[in-house]
């Protein structure tokens, strides 16, 4: 006789999980081509550093009015038809990115991978939720965090490996149709047998907006998204620029930060599972990732910054997957809402992504000196640390609080 566990939780749930991997490997990949084709894309397009900046941060814009949308519909109609959209529509918009001709047709298509960014990325939590049980959860949540950070370590080493940044775009854009096919023929929202309440798409967000413990990780996710995009999406050409180092090579140094996010936002929530604690986690890698960017970018290049890269990576991996588990673990949500509130934490972190760039980072580094870019990434990486204050404040949703509670 088969035990719950294995009816409410049946092995589907790891094919599912392997498909929506692989669509959010291509979909990051096609948008973290960018970074390291900034130089060429700078002198073929016209661009302006601004310019680029609003192109690079397009898509979180887009995704801060949608969001709610995105998770709310998945509450709806199923996670199946959302995922299906917007992995559609990043294959649709990466692959058409190689006819633009200038800024203003590259902005619109970035803004259409907007739209795929918030029918896709708020359901994941919810998706894991509903296919996972909860001693897996950790671990659920790390493997497709890991693929965003596979996706965006991919398109930051291959930039200029393709011959063309025309011929980037429609191989990675062609790949990417294929995934959302296969998502289409064989995705689903729920396992059989396993009904959720279809709330109206409105429900989840107010649910999540009148969680404290929402709000407050909601915070976590701006300073993160502000954080990472402004190192990632600026790395690539303050090495080249006064470090001196080639295109490839300062692709292949930065792509190493979400190489290194891929394995630890793998091992450190399973042993956060294991521990069954969550918030030490969070403030451990909320400090160590930070120091050790701005300390490899100091003294960069060199093997001391490649080693350090990597373990600020793991352990911002680690971050970045705790904040998507403790969303699913706290108790006022539920799965019926997730999507909802899920898009109010990441709608959050679109703010923060696009903004704090925008405003305050890109102003800062855009006399692309040495001391310019020390003050940036400084700043980036205090933002990064700051993660810790807010999250002092939310429940500590690990099964060891649980266990203790119910004593």
């Amino acid at each position: 006789m088969q035990s719950d566990e294995s009816v409410r939780y049946p092995n589907y749930r790891w094919v599912i999980l392997g498909m929506v991997w692989i669509t959010q490997v291509l979909g990051t990949w096609s948008w973290y081509l960018l970074p390291p084709l900034a130089s060429v894309l700078f002198l073929e397009l016209g661009l302006t550093h601004t310019q680029f900046t609003l192109i690079f941060t397009a898509p979180l814009m887009v995704a801060i009015l949608l969001n709610f949308l995105g998770g709310g519909f998945a509450d709806r109609y199923g996670i199946r038809l959302a995922v299906a959209i917007g992995s559609f529509l990043f294959g649709i918009a990466g692959l058409a990115r190689a006819c633009a001709t200038g800024f203003g047709d590259m902005f619109v298509l970035m803004c259409l991978m907007g739209v795929a960014v918030a029918f896709a990325m708020p359901n994941l939590p919810k998706l894991v939720g509903i296919w996972f049980p909860p001693r897996q959860l950790g671990l659920a949540s790390g493997i497709y965090v890991s693929a965003q950070a596979i996706g965006f370590s991919l398109g930051l080493f291959t930039g200029p490996l393709f011959g063309s940044w025309q011929s980037a775009f429609t191989y990675i854009g062609v790949v990417a149709l294929v995934a959302a096919l296969l998502w289409t023929l064989f995705g689903r929202s729920t396992p059989r047998g396993v009904e959720l309440e279809k709330t109206p798409i409105v429900a989840g967000v107010i649910r999540g907006f009148k969680s404290k413990n929402i709000r407050l990780v909601g915070v976590g996710f701006f300073l993160l998204m502000g954080a990472f995009t402004s190192l990632s999406g600026n790395l690539p050409r303050a090495l080249e620029g006064v470090r001196g180092v080639t295109v490839e090579t300062a692709g292949a140094i930065t792509s190493l930060l979400p190489f290194g996010a891929a394995f630890g936002g793998i091992l450190l929530p399973a042993i956060s599972d294991r521990v069954g604690l969550r918030k030490p986690f969070i403030y451990a890698e909320a400090v160590i990732a930070p120091v050790c960017f701005y300390v490899a970018w100091l003294i960069a290049p060199g093997l001391d910054t490649v080693i350090l890269t990597l373990v600020g990576g793991f352990f911002l991996g680690g971050l970045t997957t705790m904040l998507f588990t403790v969303v699913v673990e706290f108790p006022e949500i539920g799965n019926e809402h997730m999507g909802g509130a899920a898009a109010l934490t990441m709608s959050l972190g679109n703010v923060g992504g696009w903004l704090l760039p925008l405003l305050v980072i890109s102003p800062i580094i855009a006399a692309e000196t040495v001391g310019a870019y020390n003050l940036g990434f400084l700043i980036a990486a205090a933002l990064l640390a700051a993660i810790a204050l807010p999250l002092l404040f939310v429940i500590e949703t690990g099964t060891r609080r649980q266990i203790l509670s119910r004593k």
